[in-house]
């Protein structure tokens, strides 16, 4: 069957218009457009890379919150930070030439050896003045973090310190006897399953966990005399695991002065050679233009899965 093309229809001729000055209207209402959709552009990216809520003119401090438990990976439920989000912010506050100087805002009970390693390492490698603020807390793989800063400021009541390390494995194996459970693990490897809380521990393993304890616990120690400029016999003294008031760490040279927030973004100021009230910056936590540049084209940057096989993990007090 053949289909017939429906005939044109008929096209009204247009009635003929005087010249006006109506394209320069439309002119003008295009150009407004753009410049508010360049606007808007310049907004986004500064909310991604950085101030905090506006931006800031002259010279800056770049303010970083290490807040929750610091760790290795991320939790779902929040209260954790990871090296990775301080590593972001670091390097764009040192890349950033307007900022003289980092403030470290601290308030954590600590976290695993390896992730306050990694953040203190960094700290210590930057060439800009770095002032670390306590709040309530800065205890532990925290306090190892902020030895590395060129100026301590915390809280008169600030939890501080608390050099030491610590190690809890769980033994459920009487609990799971009563109820008739019963884990059949295979390795291979005599210590593979060194940590399980499915049977008690041997007198090798715990010997050879108390000697990576001690280990880790030298390190802490090692980098806490190096940071303070301290004797590290002195730092050993310390190193009982007790966290102490802001006020008995400043007499034990564990804080250089008490003060507040304000206090600690003068004193930021002050090092950085800034007159007057420095400019603040903050950063998105691993958040960067190459990111924004990804998500905009529709691409998704593909990230190896966390190894399960952490059966023990080696932790700060917390």
């Amino acid at each position: 069957m053949d289909i017939q093309q429906p005939e044109p229809a008929p096209v009204l001729a247009p009635t003929p218009v005087k010249k006006s000055n109506a394209w320069k209207w439309v002119l003008g209402v295009v150009v407004a457009l753009v410049l508010f959709s360049c606007l808007g552009s310049v907004a986004l990216l500064a909310g991604l890379s950085g101030g905090s809520g506006s931006l800031p003119v002259g010279d800056s401090i770049a303010v970083i919150h290490i807040d929750g438990v610091i760790a290795g990976t991320g939790s779902a439920t929040g209260g954790t930070i990871t090296p990775e989000d301080v590593l972001d912010q670091l390097k764009m506050a040192v890349e950033d030439d307007s900022v003289k100087a980092i403030l470290l805002r601290i308030d954590s009970p600590g976290g695993t050896v390896a992730a306050s390693q990694e953040i203190a390492m960094a700290v210590e490698r930057i060439k800009k003045p770095v002032v670390a603020s306590i709040g309530d807390m800065g205890a532990s793989g925290a306090y190892m973090v902020a030895a590395q800063c060129d100026h301590i400021i915390a809280a008169p009541g600030s939890a501080v310190g608390s050099i030491g390390v610590i190690m809890e494995i769980p033994n459920v194996k009487g609990l799971l006897d009563k109820v008739g459970v019963e884990f059949t693990v295979i390795t291979q490897g005599e210590l593979k399953d060194t940590g399980s809380p499915y049977r008690s521990m041997s007198p090798t393993e715990s010997l050879l966990l108390k000697d990576q304890m001690k280990i880790a616990y030298d390190q802490f120690i090692a980098d806490v005399a190096k940071g303070r400029d301290l004797d590290e016999k002195k730092v050993r003294e310390l190193a009982t695991g007790w966290a102490w008031l802001g006020s008995e760490a400043k007499s034990l040279g564990l804080v250089d002065s008490l003060g507040n927030y304000d206090d600690a973004v003068a004193k930021a100021g002050e090092l950085g050679g800034i007159e007057g009230d420095p400019g603040i910056v903050t950063y998105e936590a691993g958040t960067t233009l190459e990111d924004l540049a990804t998500s905009l084209i529709g691409f998704q940057s593909n990230r190896s899965p966390v190894d399960a096989d952490t059966l023990r993990r080696i932790s700060l007090p917390r």
